[in-house]
C-alpha cells in the first residue's frame, strides 16, 4: 500500500498536536462536514482523506505516527545534500536527504560545496542505505568525527 508523503505526515502531526487525545474523531468529523478546508495544511489533510480514507485514519496506530514524527525530526537535522566517498569504490558521491541511494558527484562542482558535519554524513549514509526511519539515520547518534556513540555517549571502538 502507498504511504503518505512527508507533507501529509506533517499535516497529521500538526492536527494531532492541536486537537489532543481525540484528534482522529475530530478529523473524521471535519472530513464529513467539509470543515477540513479551514484547517492549516488543509490540502494535505484532504489528500489523506482522498488517497487513504477515514478507515485508514481510524486504523492508524499511534506508534506509526510517532515513528513518522521521529523520522521527520531526524531529517530536519540534516543538510539537503552531502558529498562523501562511496564505501566500496571510494568515488565521491552525493546523498540527498530523505532519498534512497546516491548520485555521482558532478565533475564541475567542488566537494566543499557539499561539505557537512561528519555526524550528518554518517547519518545520511545510513539513511540512504537502510531507510530514513532507522536509528542510524539520526545525526545525534554520532560523535564529532562521525563515529557511532555508545549508550554512555562515548565513541564506539
Amino acid at each position: 500500500m502507498q504511504e503518505p508523503d512527508d507533507r501529509m505526515w506533517r499535516a497529521l502531526l500538526d492536527f494531532r498536536a492541536r486537537h489532543g487525545r481525540r484528534w482522529k474523531d475530530a478529523l473524521t468529523r471535519k472530513w464529513m462536514n467539509g470543515d477540513d478546508e479551514r484547517e492549516p495544511n488543509s490540502a494535505s489533510l484532504r489528500m489523506i482523506r482522498n488517497q487513504f480514507g477515514p478507515s485508514w485514519l481510524s486504523d492508524l496506530p499511534r506508534l506509526r505516527l510517532d515513528n513518522a514524527a521521529r523520522r521527520l525530526a531526524n531529517l530536519e537535522k540534516l543538510p539537503d545534500m552531502c558529498a562523501c566517498p562511496h564505501p566500496e569504490t571510494g568515488e565521491t558521491i552525493i546523498i540527498k536527504r530523505g532519498e534512497a541511494g546516491y548520485w555521482p558527484m558532478p565533475s564541475l562542482i567542488a566537494v566543499d560545496a557539499f561539505n557537512a558535519r561528519p555526524a550528518a554524513i554518517a547519518a545520511m549514509q545510513a539513511g540512504a542505505m537502510f531507510g530514513w526511519h532507522v536509528p542510524a539515520a539520526d545525526p545525534d547518534r554520532y560523535d564529532a568525527v562521525g563515529s557511532p556513540l555508545t549508550d554512555r555517549g562515548n565513541a564506539a571502538g
